[in-house]
């Protein structure tokens, strides 16, 4: 039998997030010592500094000091970073696997300089694309080899429904990082007989012109959103350029539920989608091409059907929590037996 492994986790969440420490320790004898940044409270600001950040990495070097943890894993690369220039000033330092290292935007000026010197220390980063290997590897001067690709891996984001809120036929679009609303909102108005539901943050419009037949809703709780994709007919991902590296838990969660979705072609889903195959890719900022593929999954049933349900194949074989599991055991093995 395999010894505990001692796991700190330091994140963005409630103090009583579990994330996968349920399911992991299935496979795996586990403790889970998770630092919140929500427990802090946040007090007064400090120009570029995170406080709460900085005042949980503080806690997280204690725990380190009171007792031994075999790993810890950040999410979040801006977590990733208070890690390393605030817990791991003990010594000997903890392997660290920076989970979910994405970036909407990369940092410029000092908070550049500032993340390539600490992360440089990172044992293991987790990305969602393989473009972003890459990417992160050029950008802050690490060898590519630390970072790995992982396909987002879940369950489907609801099993039931809610009821129906929206009577007409719609297409949907969820989300808020790195999106494209402005093509979509241009697509939209040439599309005047077809019904759009967008579920946004509450900037995600500003300055965009809205036509007539959108319906907007603005931080939806997770449920009656996902309610909103599972009724749609199409769902749009609309990203910001063809370098865009996001969006993959809208695309996951819509492809879990069977939903045929037209997807910007960005380097960022070239892992997940396959044109005319688990998806319509349309080119970035082109409004005219994007409200054609709309269309055509609308008014195609069959090709609607089929794209749907080869997306939920895909995602039922590559993108599930046990796939999560998995990797991340693998990970948390593969760095504690380098560091015995």
């Amino acid at each position: 039998m395999e010894r505990e492994l001692r796991l700190a986790a330091f994140a963005d969440t409630p103090p009583e997030w579990q994330w996968i420490a349920p399911q992991l320790s299935q496979h795996l004898p586990l403790s889970w010592n998770l630092v919140s940044t929500l427990a802090t409270g946040r007090r007064f600001r400090v120009p570029g500094v995170n406080l709460d950040r900085a005042r949980a990495a503080i806690a997280l070097r204690t725990a380190f000091k009171q007792e031994h943890k075999d790993a810890v894993i950040s999410i979040g690369p801006n977590n990733s970073c208070y890690v390393e220039a605030l817990a791991q000033l003990c010594r000997p330092r903890v392997p660290h696997l920076a989970w979910g290292f994405n970036f909407t935007d990369l940092p410029i000026g000092a908070r550049a300089r500032w993340a390539r010197r600490f992360l440089r220390s990172v044992d293991q980063f987790v990305v969602f694309s393989t473009a972003e290997r890459r990417l992160y590897s050029e950008f802050f001067e690490i060898p590519i080899e630390r970072f790995r690709f992982v396909h987002w891996g879940v369950k489907a984001p609801i099993a039931e429904p809610r009821s129906r809120t929206v009577n007409q036929r719609y297409v949907v679009a969820l989300g808020g990082e790195a999106r494209d609303y402005a093509t979509l909102c241009e697509a939209a108005s040439r599309l005047p007989s077809l019904h759009f539901v967008l579920i946004v943050r509450p900037n995600s419009l500003a300055k965009i012109s809205v036509p007539g037949n959108v319906k907007v809703f603005v931080n939806l709780p997770a449920t009656e959103a996902w309610t909103l994709v599972w009724y749609a007919d199409v769902a749009v991902v609309p990203l910001r350029n063809d370098r865009t590296p996001n969006g993959h838990v809208t695309l996951v969660g819509g492809m879990h539920l069977g939903k045929a979705q037209v997807v910007t072609d960005s380097i960022g889903v070239y892992d997940y989608v396959s044109d005319e195959q688990t998806a319509l890719l349309a080119p970035a900022q082109d409004a005219k091409a994007l409200g054609l593929a709309i269309e055509r999954l609308v008014d195609d049933d069959a090709l609607r059907c089929r794209i749907g349900n080869a997306a939920h194949d895909f995602a039922k074989a590559n993108c599930t929590e046990e796939t999560t599991v998995a990797f991340v055991r693998q990970r948390l093995l593969e760095l504690t037996r380098q560091s015995n």
